[in-house]
């Protein structure tokens, strides 16, 4: 039985997938995190925090950096002063308090990027997914609330394994080079990649993180034809 695979196609003005955002600092990674590709079907599919996210952990992800784009920086601040008429604006805590002094934020985003995301995993699952992506619950982000997407993201289905499917997919009309970057997830056991702490075991609230690594391997490849 040959294998199932999804595609995704995540492209914005701005999206940014925080890999080591810590406190006041947010990152973003080059490409697509698993764990914030989950979060986006957990949206579709309408599932809590406290729902389990096996089914969705056990998808192998790869994606195809269509466009990279550019790195943008933002500088943020969030509370004090006055706001809309009101005598003191404050920032909420996560013990549900009040900030009264500002919160100095410095935010990354990727511009003008481009990825195709396949999805490979169980047929029913996938189809599940398709139908959910195409009507979502809770409106869909490319990583951020602030960040949705400017293209539907259900590209559609196919048979083959994740990356053979990126090597023959039709590229995008505004492709950055002739080389494309993929990065293919390998199986379960396999560790001669990159470790990245992405694939979540866990989101129980909205304080608690708990991830799991998962190894990556990256290369250049032929990008298909239009």
């Amino acid at each position: 039985m040959s294998q199932r695979v999804l595609l995704l196609r995540l492209e914005a003005p701005l999206q940014s997938w925080g890999y080591r955002s810590r406190f006041t600092t947010r990152d973003t990674g080059l490409e697509p995190t698993k764990s914030g590709v989950i979060g986006l079907l957990c949206c579709a599919l309408g599932r809590d925090r406290k729902d389990s996210i096996d089914d969705l952990r056990s998808l192998v992800m790869c994606v195809r950096v269509d466009r990279q784009g550019d790195l943008l920086s933002d500088y943020q601040t969030a509370g004090a002063g006055t706001f809309r008429g009101s005598e003191k604006y404050f920032a909420p805590t996560s013990d549900g308090g009040r900030r009264n002094q500002a919160i100095l934020l410095e935010k990354h985003y990727l511009q003008d990027a481009s990825f195709l995301v396949a999805l490979q995993g169980d047929g029913d699952l996938l189809s599940r997914l398709a139908e959910a992506l195409q009507d979502p619950v809770w409106p869909l982000s490319l990583g951020r609330r602030s960040c949705p997407p400017a293209v539907p993201v259900f590209v559609g289905l196919r048979h083959g394994a994740a990356d053979d499917v990126l090597r023959t997919e039709p590229r995008h009309h505004r492709c950055d080079r002739d080389l494309l970057r993929l990065i293919r997830e390998l199986p379960v056991g396999e560790f001669t990649g990159e470790a990245r702490r992405d694939t979540p075991l866990a989101w129980p609230d909205r304080q608690t993180r708990i991830y799991t690594d998962r190894y990556v391997q990256e290369e250049l490849i032929e990008g298909p034809a239009t």
